[in-house]
């Protein structure tokens, strides 16, 4: 299992979220991202390059992903439209 941490940006951004989207996102991260991130992050281009978004619902996670340490780090949280 991969090990997922948030960083100080994801952080906040995520408590800023309702109790209900909090939840959400963190069962979508238990169920999927932490057991097989490979299978659900989506590789960006441009200057984004060398991370990764994982969608739930209207949020996307940006994150980067080290497979050699199983760990997947959330950089980003925000609604599709921003």
């Amino acid at each position: 299992m991969y090990k997922i941490e948030f960083g100080q940006r994801a952080k906040k951004q995520f408590y800023k979220l309702s109790r209900e989207v909090q939840e959400r996102l963190t069962k979508a991260i238990d169920e999927k991202l932490s057991v097989n991130p490979k299978e659900y992050l989506i590789p960006l281009a441009g200057n984004k390059a060398g991370l990764y978004k994982f969608r739930v619902g209207d949020y996307r996670l940006l994150c980067s992903r080290d497979d050699e340490e199983l760990h997947v780090l959330v950089v980003k949280v925000k609604h599709r439209r921003e």
